[in-house]
């Protein structure tokens, strides 16, 4: 694997996004998704704090919670979150494969 192939992860998401997107932007899709993201958002915090009022604020039985709260972001922004996060994933990968390839070209 050569460090000249280029990775491309947000930009292969803009273009399907924009595709997406000019299909149904400003129509009721676009309302209703965002709206259940913000439910589900509004429903993690508020189950964070009923559960710490309760006593049960252990990280363990929060897990649910951290979904619901990533699945509710995603939902409100995915034109911003998932570049982001497309953005680090790639970063990583690009790390991984300069490391790999810098291994693989001084050991022999």
């Amino acid at each position: 694997m050569n460090s000249d192939s280029e990775l491309d992860l947000k930009g292969a998401w803009d273009t399907f996004w924009t595709t997406i997107s000019g299909t149904y932007s400003g129509s009721p899709i676009e309302t209703i998704v965002t709206c259940v993201g913000i439910g589900l958002i509004a429903f993690s915090v508020l189950k964070y704090f009923w559960d710490k009022r309760r006593g049960n604020a252990g990280i363990r039985g929060h897990s649910a919670i951290w979904w619901s709260l990533g699945f509710g972001a995603l939902l409100t922004g995915p034109a911003a979150t998932i570049p982001f996060v497309l953005g680090l994933l790639q970063v990583v990968i690009d790390i991984a494969m300069n490391l790999i390839s810098s291994a693989t070209s001084t050991g022999a």
